[in-house]
């Protein structure tokens, strides 16, 4: 899949209702401000119906930050 670092940012702070600017390769779940469970499901959520797929329950729990999602989504 062909995703850019900029519109995954923007899919992830929409989630988590906060700027794009205050979230970058190293945010993570439990690092960042809005980043809590709740936010993490939301995510998820964001991301599924953004790129149209399906996380598994696995994958949910091991992509915990913006890099391990953005290379997930990159071998989409």
């Amino acid at each position: 899949m062909n995703i850019s670092q900029s519109e995954v940012l923007q899919t992830i702070a929409m989630a988590l209702e906060c700027e794009p600017e205050s979230l970058n390769l190293n945010s993570a779940l439990g690092q960042h401000y809005n980043w809590d469970s709740f936010g993490h499901l939301s995510i998820m959520v964001a991301l599924e119906q953004k790129y149209n797929i399906e996380i598994s329950e696995e994958n949910i729990i091991r992509l915990q930050s913006v890099n391990d999602i953005i290379n997930f989504l990159s071998d989409k």
